[in-house]
């Protein structure tokens, strides 16, 4: 059975989203960025099911796989590495806010306490920093459709938090701060706006 180009899409960022909720640790792990990701996993991954029987429609020309990308060890990275990994990554908070991480990174890691745990809290650091990029990444591929249709579902979804997770979650959105590209942040607000 032929794929359809956007279910392709999906799967891909199905597949990103997957990667990235099972080797983040659970202790580390933001709840809110967890709930989005995981939000946006079971979005897709319905969609793929949804679209599993519908006849495929005329082919179109599919989006260009990402470049494979030769990584360095976390323990091998120098200092412009890690700026270069943080600019990456997290392309989507603004320039204070990458500073703020990086800073916040750099103090960790020279923490005369922290020695001992350096060499993990690099590694965790560059595997996260890594998935958020390429999760990212891939719902930047999404056609418009599926991101207003990921932020509908959204939408839909924000209703069933509570009142304190929903404040959460729109200052998240508000501040930029998830890892969702900017359109598909202003579709999210816009859909939260209009809900009832």
């Amino acid at each position: 059975m032929a794929i359809r180009p956007p279910v392709r899409s999906c799967s891909l960022a199905a597949c990103a989203l997957t990667f990235a909720l099972t080797s983040l640790p659970a202790r580390g792990a933001d709840p809110i960025l967890m709930f989005v990701l995981g939000f946006a996993k079971n979005v897709i991954e319905s969609n793929l099911e949804a679209n599993a029987n519908k006849p495929a429609p005329l082919p179109l020309n599919p989006l260009p796989p990402l470049p494979a990308v030769a990584y360095k060890a976390p323990a091998a990275m120098t200092n412009d590495d890690l700026r270069a990994l943080v600019e990456d990554s997290f392309a989507y908070l603004d320039r204070a806010q990458r500073v703020e991480l990086l800073t916040g990174l750099e103090k960790t890691l020279a923490d005369p306490a922290l020695a001992l745990h350096r060499e993990a809290i690099l590694g965790e650091f560059v595997m996260v920093a890594r998935q958020v990029g390429f999760t990212h990444r891939q719902l930047d591929r999404l056609s418009s459709a599926q991101k207003r249709a990921l932020a509908d579902q959204f939408a839909a979804n924000y209703r069933s938090l509570s009142p304190a997770e929903q404040q959460a979650l729109m200052q998240q959105l508000r501040q930029r701060a998830l890892p969702l590209p900017a359109d598909l942040n202003e579709m999210m607000l816009t859909a939260l706006a209009a809900a009832p």
